[in-house]
């Protein structure tokens, strides 16, 4: 049986992936968390062997120092960063502090849980950061369309990506919709795309590879 925990900020998302890991019967989800702050805690009263982390949980959230108290506690736990978008500084960041693995969001429950059994492989699944950080270096097209924003408008861009309001992207940034607002337009200036749904699509076409149509 692997156990596993589940920390995310989207309730939905941790409810729904729960339930799939439920269904399988090698799998069990012990706990999930909106939070990264209580993680040491949890994993000391009710250790599992696969963390799911998301790395951007909010404001005065931890996610890598969440991850790098675990693993100097937790050799033996798996650490895998789950991202709803492709963002490489964040990744190496995730690497360096030992995490082991990268899972996109978009990826299917059947790949997911494929990645979570091979993780005593090795080669830990196709998604592992070696892949990921080899394809930036060899196919620049990757990240291109993003080479060209601020920290802060990739920030900006993963959480348009998540579907979130700009109220809700100034909540969880700790600035004012003002600032988010210009954020966006900088965005949309920048990707030379009309509405925030084309630059979404366009962005995720080029993390896949494929172009925009």
């Amino acid at each position: 049986m692997i156990r596993i925990g589940i920390v995310d900020d989207h309730p939905v998302f941790r409810l729904g992936l729960a339930r799939s890991f439920d269904r399988e019967p090698d799998l069990q989800v012990v706990w999930e968390l909106g939070s990264a702050r209580p993680v040491l805690d949890q994993m000391l009263t009710q250790p599992v062997d696969v963390v799911l982390m998301d790395l951007n949980l909010g404001p005065d959230e931890d996610a890598l120092g969440a991850m790098k108290a675990v693993r100097e506690q937790f050799a033996d736990v798996k650490l895998i960063v789950i991202s709803a978008s492709l963002d490489w500084d964040a990744a190496s960041a995730a690497r360096a502090v030992g995490a082991n693995g990268y899972l996109p969001k978009e990826l299917s429950v059947t790949d997911m849980v494929a990645a979570i059994r091979g993780l005593s492989s090795p080669n830990f699944g196709r998604m592992s950061f070696s892949d990921l950080l080899r394809t930036r270096s060899d196919n620049g097209h990757s990240s291109s369309l993003r080479r060209g924003l601020t920290p802060r408008e990739n920030q900006v861009l993963s959480e348009l990506r998540r579907g979130r309001t700009n109220k809700e992207i100034a909540q969880r940034l700790g600035v004012s919709i003002t600032t988010v607002n210009k954020h966006v337009q900088q965005v949309l200036k920048k990707l030379n795309a009309r509405t925030r749904a084309q630059a979404v699509a366009m962005v995720n076409a080029d993390a896949q590879g494929r172009p925009y149509r």
